[in-house]
Protein backbone atom coordinates (compact mmCIF):
# COMPACT_ATOMS: atom_id res chain seq x y z
CA UNK A 1 0.00 0.00 0.00
CA UNK A 2 1.49 3.33 -1.01
CA UNK A 3 1.54 6.20 1.41
CA UNK A 4 0.64 9.65 0.21
CA UNK A 5 1.67 12.99 1.57
CA UNK A 6 -1.28 15.31 2.07
CA UNK A 7 -1.22 18.68 0.35
CA UNK A 8 -3.11 20.17 3.29
CA UNK A 9 -4.27 18.79 6.61
CA UNK A 10 -6.47 21.11 8.63
CA UNK A 11 -8.18 20.64 11.99
CA UNK A 12 -11.12 22.68 13.28
CA UNK A 13 -12.87 23.29 16.55
CA UNK A 14 -16.43 22.02 16.66
CA UNK A 15 -17.79 25.59 16.87
CA UNK A 16 -15.68 26.69 13.89
CA UNK A 17 -16.85 23.67 11.87
CA UNK A 18 -20.52 24.20 12.76
CA UNK A 19 -20.31 27.83 11.64
CA UNK A 20 -18.72 26.70 8.35
CA UNK A 21 -21.47 24.11 7.80
CA UNK A 22 -24.11 26.84 8.21
CA UNK A 23 -22.29 29.06 5.69
CA UNK A 24 -21.74 26.26 3.18
CA UNK A 25 -25.26 24.84 3.41
CA UNK A 26 -26.60 28.35 2.72
CA UNK A 27 -24.27 28.57 -0.32
CA UNK A 28 -25.37 25.16 -1.59
CA UNK A 29 -29.03 25.96 -0.98
CA UNK A 30 -28.70 29.15 -3.02
CA UNK A 31 -26.92 27.25 -5.82
CA UNK A 32 -29.66 24.63 -5.87
CA UNK A 33 -32.44 27.23 -5.93
CA UNK A 34 -30.86 28.75 -9.04
CA UNK A 35 -30.46 25.26 -10.52
CA UNK A 36 -34.14 24.49 -9.90
CA UNK A 37 -35.19 27.82 -11.40
CA UNK A 38 -33.07 27.12 -14.47
CA UNK A 39 -34.84 23.77 -14.88
CA UNK A 40 -38.19 25.50 -14.47
CA UNK A 41 -37.32 28.10 -17.10
CA UNK A 42 -35.57 25.95 -19.70
CA UNK A 43 -37.41 22.60 -19.66
CA UNK A 44 -40.93 23.88 -20.47
CA UNK A 45 -39.70 25.82 -23.49
CA UNK A 46 -37.59 22.87 -24.61
CA UNK A 47 -40.59 20.55 -24.39
CA UNK A 48 -42.79 23.03 -26.21
CA UNK A 49 -40.25 23.51 -28.99
CA UNK A 50 -39.00 19.93 -29.44
CA UNK A 51 -42.10 17.95 -28.49
CA UNK A 52 -44.89 20.35 -29.30
CA UNK A 53 -46.45 20.13 -25.85
CA UNK A 54 -48.62 22.85 -24.36
CA UNK A 55 -47.08 25.34 -21.97
CA UNK A 56 -49.25 24.12 -19.07
CA UNK A 57 -48.35 20.46 -19.58
CA UNK A 58 -44.63 21.19 -19.99
CA UNK A 59 -44.67 23.37 -16.88
CA UNK A 60 -46.47 20.67 -14.86
CA UNK A 61 -43.96 18.11 -16.15
CA UNK A 62 -40.92 20.20 -15.18
CA UNK A 63 -42.02 21.23 -11.66
CA UNK A 64 -41.24 17.84 -10.03
CA UNK A 65 -37.78 17.84 -11.64
CA UNK A 66 -37.14 21.44 -10.59
CA UNK A 67 -37.87 20.45 -6.98
CA UNK A 68 -36.63 16.85 -6.85
CA UNK A 69 -33.23 17.17 -8.55
CA UNK A 70 -31.93 20.00 -6.32
CA UNK A 71 -33.32 18.23 -3.23
CA UNK A 72 -31.61 14.94 -4.09
CA UNK A 73 -28.44 16.78 -4.96
CA UNK A 74 -28.37 18.34 -1.49
CA UNK A 75 -29.27 15.09 0.20
CA UNK A 76 -26.71 12.81 -1.44
CA UNK A 77 -23.86 14.95 -2.77
CA UNK A 78 -22.99 16.88 0.35
CA UNK A 79 -22.96 14.27 3.13
CA UNK A 80 -19.73 15.75 4.43
CA UNK A 81 -21.57 18.88 5.60
CA UNK A 82 -22.63 17.62 9.02
CA UNK A 83 -22.71 19.59 12.25
CA UNK A 84 -21.38 18.47 15.63
CA UNK A 85 -18.70 16.23 14.15
CA UNK A 86 -16.12 14.87 16.56
CA UNK A 87 -12.65 16.14 15.63
CA UNK A 88 -13.57 17.91 12.36
CA UNK A 89 -10.78 17.84 9.78
CA UNK A 90 -9.98 18.13 6.08
CA UNK A 91 -7.13 16.39 4.31
CA UNK A 92 -6.45 17.11 0.63
CA UNK A 93 -4.36 14.74 -1.46
CA UNK A 94 -3.52 14.96 -5.18
CA UNK A 95 -6.47 12.80 -6.23
CA UNK A 96 -9.01 12.99 -3.41
CA UNK A 97 -9.94 14.81 -0.24
CA UNK A 98 -11.15 13.52 3.07
CA UNK A 99 -13.65 15.72 4.83
CA UNK A 100 -14.39 14.14 8.19
CA UNK A 101 -13.63 10.71 6.68
CA UNK A 102 -15.92 11.28 3.66
CA UNK A 103 -13.82 10.62 0.57
CA UNK A 104 -14.37 12.96 -2.39
CA UNK A 105 -12.58 12.18 -5.64
CA UNK A 106 -11.02 15.29 -7.16
CA UNK A 107 -8.68 13.90 -9.83
CA UNK A 108 -8.71 10.63 -11.76
CA UNK A 109 -9.12 9.35 -15.31
CA UNK A 110 -12.63 10.85 -15.25
CA UNK A 111 -12.19 13.95 -13.10
CA UNK A 112 -9.79 16.83 -12.74
CA UNK A 113 -9.43 19.95 -10.63
CA UNK A 114 -10.42 22.74 -13.00
CA UNK A 115 -9.98 25.67 -10.66
CA UNK A 116 -8.65 26.35 -7.19
CA UNK A 117 -9.19 29.68 -5.49
CA UNK A 118 -9.68 31.42 -2.17
CA UNK A 119 -13.00 33.16 -1.70
CA UNK A 120 -14.44 35.38 1.01
CA UNK A 121 -17.34 34.09 3.10
CA UNK A 122 -19.54 35.53 5.79
CA UNK A 123 -18.06 36.42 9.19
CA UNK A 124 -14.66 37.29 7.67
CA UNK A 125 -14.01 33.63 6.90
CA UNK A 126 -11.97 32.46 3.93
CA UNK A 127 -12.86 29.36 1.94
CA UNK A 128 -10.78 27.28 -0.43
CA UNK A 129 -12.96 26.51 -3.45
CA UNK A 130 -12.06 23.35 -5.36
CA UNK A 131 -13.83 23.24 -8.73
CA UNK A 132 -13.95 19.67 -10.07
CA UNK A 133 -14.73 18.96 -13.72
CA UNK A 134 -15.64 15.74 -15.55
CA UNK A 135 -16.81 14.82 -19.02
CA UNK A 136 -20.40 13.87 -19.83
CA UNK A 137 -22.12 13.04 -23.12
CA UNK A 138 -23.39 16.63 -23.34
CA UNK A 139 -20.00 18.19 -22.57
CA UNK A 140 -18.02 18.96 -19.43
CA UNK A 141 -19.79 19.54 -16.15
CA UNK A 142 -18.45 20.56 -12.78
CA UNK A 143 -19.15 20.89 -9.10
CA UNK A 144 -17.40 22.91 -6.46
CA UNK A 145 -16.45 21.97 -2.96
CA UNK A 146 -15.54 24.67 -0.50
CA UNK A 147 -13.33 24.11 2.52
CA UNK A 148 -12.97 26.43 5.49
CA UNK A 149 -9.45 27.82 5.75
CA UNK A 150 -8.41 28.05 9.41
CA UNK A 151 -7.21 31.55 10.26
CA UNK A 152 -3.65 30.39 10.88
CA UNK A 153 -3.53 28.44 7.57
CA UNK A 154 -4.26 31.22 5.07
CA UNK A 155 -0.64 31.39 3.85
CA UNK A 156 -0.66 27.59 3.40
CA UNK A 157 -3.83 27.87 1.28
CA UNK A 158 -2.33 30.72 -0.77
CA UNK A 159 0.77 28.63 -1.44
CA UNK A 160 -1.40 25.65 -2.47
CA UNK A 161 -3.29 27.82 -5.00
CA UNK A 162 -0.05 29.34 -6.28
CA UNK A 163 1.52 25.87 -6.73
CA UNK A 164 -1.59 24.60 -8.50
CA UNK A 165 -1.34 27.29 -11.17
CA UNK A 166 2.44 27.23 -11.48
CA UNK A 167 2.80 23.42 -11.92
CA UNK A 168 1.18 22.50 -15.21
CA UNK A 169 -2.18 24.26 -15.34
Amino acid sequence: MKTENPLIQWQYSQEEWNEFVDIEKANKKEDNIYFGLAILLIVPFGLMFYRGTSFLFSLLFSIPFAVLIPFLRMKFSYKHLQKNVFNPHVILYNDYMLINNHRIEVASKRKRIKNLKIIDAKSNKKLLEVDIQWATRKGPTNDEFRILIPENKLSEAEKLVENFYSDDN
